[in-house]
């Protein structure tokens, strides 16, 4: 009995030295262990037109919680730019994975003065360093995500038009137009910031002072193109809106 326990414990650890043997093997003849990139970004427009200015694009990988990506920023931080229709490579790194092989959840953030900011986001698994991976990001044009958005008010100001003011399905609908309203505003004044305070810093002063040139009348004219931008508070956005615009158009 002595010696059959004897050998169950020399077959463990025999099988314990080899898969320590086996998976150091893997980390050190594998090249792509635990790597990602080179990665190779293409910004392409929705409308096929190239804008004068160019995108940023910044990465970052995020750790995974469950099935999805718990945004966490962990790593593989780069901000890049580029125009549309023209590569940009973001560096191979070795990123700080729990298991190194595993697929690793990339961010890439594309901001624009003409364009909708979007982030999207890819999982990668290990490769070679001469073997790039080739990604290619569509981004639709900021009039045309306005356009979908101020869309979302016309379905409950028809139903407007179906009852009379005094009835309670004229309040629901009129409520639900005015938050349609809030969220085109809405989103007009978060554009601008973004523009403002997280593009502009990361060019040259002269190249600043272009971009506010060229979209400086252009905000203003969206800003002011929906009065119910300042209505701030969706718990008071109703009664905002009745009231004369009171935030000014800061600018650029």
């Amino acid at each position: 009995m002595k010696d059959y326990n004897s050998k169950t414990a020399l077959q463990f650890y025999c099988v314990l030295l080899a898969y320590f043997l086996i998976t150091s093997c893997t980390t050190v003849f594998d090249k792509a262990h635990g790597y990602r990139g080179p990665i190779i970004v293409t910004i392409e427009t929705e409308d096929g037109s190239v804008p004068e200015f160019p995108f940023l694009i910044e990465s970052v990988y995020t750790e995974s919680c469950g099935h999805s990506s718990c945004g966490i920023d962990s790593g593989y931080r780069y901000f890049k730019t580029a125009y549309a229709n023209e590569p940009v490579t973001f560096p191979r790194e070795r990123l700080d994975l729990l298991q190194p092989n595993a697929y690793a959840t990339i961010l890439f953030k594309v901001t624009h003065p003409n364009y909708h900011y979007n982030v999207f986001t890819r999982g990668f698994a290990p490769t070679d360093a001469d073997d790039p991976i080739h990604v290619t990001f569509t981004v639709k044009p900021f009039a045309e995500q306005m356009k979908k958005v101020a869309g979302w008010a016309t379905g409950p100001k028809q139903d407007m038009q179906n009852f009379t003011p005094d009835s309670r399905e004229y309040k629901k609908a009129d409520i639900r137009y005015r938050q349609a309203r809030f969220n085109l505003g809405d989103m007009i004044t978060r554009h601008i910031t973004v523009i403002k305070t997280f593009y502009l810093p990361h060019f040259s002063k002269r190249m600043q002072q272009r971009v506010i040139e060229k979209y400086q009348p252009i905000f203003r004219a969206w800003y002011y193109g929906v009065p119910e931008t300042d209505c701030w508070n969706k718990m008071t956005c109703q009664e905002h809106i009745l009231k004369p615009r009171e935030a000014e158009y800061e600018g650029l």
